[in-house]
């Protein structure tokens, strides 16, 4: 008891040390929390018959809508004003972005990583075993009429995908202890976004047979929002750094992935909208204070000195 009330004070510590942190963690959380409980309210409430027709004008869909346009407003406000301090890494060299995740005494962006990696990593049998039984049914069915068109392979490389997005995010809390080689850590967090790009396929395929409910539109969003997002991590050690947008890719994601998780019954895509989404909360906790005071590695940047130019003498 008394090490977990530690572990509390340590973290209330930390979010009284950088308060832009809390304001990225509340705005998005927050958001997130409250459109998840309009979602359900949505879905209860906004739809109607057995076709599940939509309701014109619902509240709970007004809402809604109002409440993620204003979500994203902030988060927007957010990324305008967060403060970014430049300074070089080492003597003699530039200012790398790819360190901004680097902090050896923060262990809470390490381990949020590594608990993303593991829901990552559960949602692979998940959808294996989904994608061998399409698999199974689709080869039982050979030659005969009605024969499904889904054989289960998109499922199956989802499936793997999430394996990729295990190791990636596993390599990314790696990093994060010790830095690197510049461009060494960009195709770890790359892993996450391929295996966003299939899952994408996946869903759309899955779901876009239903042109009344459009209820997978959310989930679209969200999985749009994470692959954006491990793109622009990826980006922070390849040179093409976009800080602020990534804070808003990570914010955004939070917010979609929970509103995605409202709706969502299949057990798989919710691990890995859980995964995403801790993913982004981790950048969330770990990117604002490190581009309000960048981590110095190694010996500290020092202005070379030129020695004066000693007068010449004349002799006469």
């Amino acid at each position: 008891m008394k090490q977990i009330n530690a572990v509390i004070d340590r973290i209330l510590g930390l979010l009284d040390r950088y308060p832009r942190r809390l304001s990225w963690l509340a705005c998005a959380l927050g958001g997130g929390v409250l459109a998840a409980l309009l979602r359900f309210i949505q879905r209860a409430t906004a739809f109607e018959g057995p076709l599940g027709l939509a309701v014109p004008h619902a509240p709970a869909s007004v809402i809604l809508v109002c409440v993620s346009v204003i979500t994203g407003a902030a988060l927007l406000i957010l990324a305008a004003t967060q403060p970014i301090h430049k300074r070089p890494w080492a003597r003699g060299q530039a200012h790398r972005w790819d360190l901004a995740f680097l902090d050896r005494d923060d262990k809470v962006y390490p381990i949020m990583l590594v608990a993303a990696a593991f829901l990552a990593l559960a949602a692979a049998p998940v959808l294996f075993v989904k994608g061998a039984g399409r698999l199974k049914l689709w080869l039982d069915l050979a030659g005969m009429d009605g024969r499904p068109s889904d054989n289960g392979a998109l499922a199956l490389f989802t499936a793997a995908g999430a394996f990729l997005a295990f190791l990636g995010l596993q390599q990314m809390a790696r990093e994060s202890f010790r830095p690197g080689r510049r461009g060494k850590g960009g195709f770890s967090a790359a892993l996450p976004a391929i295996a966003g790009c299939v899952w994408l396929m996946e869903t759309f395929r899955a779901h876009a047979s239903d042109p009344v409910l459009w209820d997978y539109a959310p989930r679209l969003l969200a999985i749009v929002a994470g692959m954006l997002f491990y793109l622009d991590c990826a980006g922070m050690s390849t040179g093409a750094a976009r800080p602020k947008r990534l804070l808003w890719l990570a914010g955004a994601t939070i917010v979609l992935s929970a509103l995605a998780a409202a709706g969502c019954r299949d057990a798989g895509d919710l691990l890995l909208l859980a995964a995403q989404a801790l993913a982004a909360a981790a950048v969330l906790w770990r990117l604002p204070p490190n581009l309000e005071n960048p981590p110095v590695v190694g010996q500290p940047y020092q202005p070379m000195q030129v020695p004066p130019q000693e007068e010449e003498s004349t002799h006469g």
